[in-house]
């Protein structure tokens, strides 16, 4: 599922990133200034997650080697990257509100179902 959208590199954009350190899978997403996705993927972290989550960043930085970025975490396995990485961790349900707002802000009824491993 990677996706990836050349930019200038030689700019100093600054690029707005998401992952999601879920049970089984880190994805990221990559948004420009206009809030475009560029850049999204995802890995299996088999249960190394500290690991996994700075593979997926030192890819990111690698592919846009000039860009300043903004990170957000969420995901069940978030809290302690966050912590590591020194960044804000988000509530996974007020990372889809503060989505829903933004995106499709006349939304009334939102169901977020996740997905489950039995």
């Amino acid at each position: 599922m990677k996706s990836f959208q050349n930019i200038d590199n030689n700019s100093n954009d600054v690029l707005h990133v998401g992952l999601d350190v879920g049970s089984t899978t880190v994805k990221i997403i990559v948004m420009d200034k206009n809030r475009n996705t560029i850049y999204q993927d995802y890995k299996r972290h088999f249960s190394d997650t500290k690991n996994t989550v700075c593979n997926v960043l030192e890819e990111l930085l690698a592919k846009y080697p000039s860009c300043s970025f903004t990170l957000a975490l969420t995901g069940s396995g978030a809290m302690s990257a966050a912590k590591f990485l020194g960044v804000s961790f988000i509530q996974e349900v007020v990372s889809c509100k503060r989505a829903v707002e933004l995106y499709i802000p006349k939304t009334d009824v939102v169901i977020e179902l996740g997905r489950r491993r039995c």
